[in-house]
């Protein structure tokens, strides 16, 4: 038959790489370099966890004095292992006919062109929700505060302290656009160019207004990330690469029409992972949801606190 239908307006193979290249522009925190692909956390033979051995990040023992009458004691590494969790979600929209004459235009068009931004916030919802969790037990002593609504000099400096000889590692802040907009009014940003910071993206898809579309702000060698999915209260420093990411199944999208109410509708479903480095997810059960995966007793943590290139600070609001 000639009719068009809709899959011929979306075609799904065409569609789909698309919004999974718009989903990773958008997101400001794989835009900014704390999160990066680990090709370990992807878990394409299925499964709903991803174990993650590792090695000991140190040696441990003094040196010995050689001498011709005593030999060397061995010392040991001992393993462990992290777990990640495979996080499945999905959402659907749909329109009728009568809404698209009324309107003038079609809802299910505009739709499609907002979906990756969409997404792109769904999954930086879920990434806050694992740091959270994180940062309630496990890492509750990589934490500084301030009396301040804003991050401050001390702040910062406190935060790479926690870290000793790799805090200067700590070069991405993201906080709430209250405590941003605090900082612009003090006059403390500085702004580096896009190229500088080796990306095409001055913002990292974040939800902060364009300076120029060149220009990325900066706080005391920090990037800044905003987002208003933070709590105002929240801000956290990460070193690049601090958070893994992986896939099970790539954006998946599918159409459907119902003659019979004149309504088009269209689906969407990711399976994606997030993963702080240096913890484990202790949970029990499969495709936690937010509420579960902020909850503390559900990580643990494997690594010691040098080798955790994250700290979470509180500011006074």
């Amino acid at each position: 038959m000639a009719e068009t239908v809709r899959s011929n307006v979306i075609v799904p193979d065409i569609f789909e790489p698309y919004i999974e290249e718009q989903t990773t522009l958008r997101n400001a925190f794989i835009g900014s370099g704390v999160v990066q692909p680990m090709a370990e956390l992807n878990a394409t033979e299925g499964g709903d966890f991803i174990n993650l051995p590792n090695w000991v990040a140190n040696l441990s023992g003094d040196a010995e004095v050689l001498s011709d009458s005593t030999s060397l004691t061995p010392g040991n590494i001992t393993a462990d292992k992290q777990r990640a969790v495979v996080l499945h979600r999905g959402r659907a929209f749909g329109s009728r006919d009568l809404a698209a004459l009324a309107a003038g235009s079609d809802p299910l068009a505009a739709i499609g062109n907002k979906v990756a931004a969409y997404i792109a916030y769904e999954q930086q919802k879920d990434l806050l929700a694992c740091l959270s969790g994180a940062f309630a037990t496990a890492l509750n002593g990589l934490t500084v505060s301030t009396e301040e609504a804003y991050p401050t000099a001390s702040m910062v400096s406190g935060a790479r302290a926690k870290l000793g000889d790799q805090g200067e590692k700590l070069s991405v802040m993201a906080l709430h656009s209250s405590a941003y907009y605090k900082l612009v009014e003090l006059k403390a940003l500085d702004y580096i160019s896009a190229a500088e910071m080796g990306s095409t993206d001055p913002v990292g898809g974040s939800r902060v207004p364009s300076f120029g579309d060149v220009r990325v702000p900066t706080y005391m060698n920090c990037r800044l990330v905003v987002s208003d999915d933070l709590g105002a209260d929240d801000v956290y420093f990460f070193t690049p690469g601090s958070v893994a990411s992986g896939e099970q199944a790539g954006l998946r999208s599918e159409q459907d029409r119902d003659i019979l109410a004149k309504a088009s509708y269209i689906s969407f479903d990711w399976h994606n992972v997030f993963h702080p480095i240096g913890v484990k997810y202790v949970g029990t059960g499969a495709n936690p949801n937010r509420a579960t995966l902020a909850t503390g007793a559900n990580w643990q943590k494997v690594f010691n606190d040098k080798n955790i290139g994250m700290i979470k600070g509180t500011l006074n609001v």
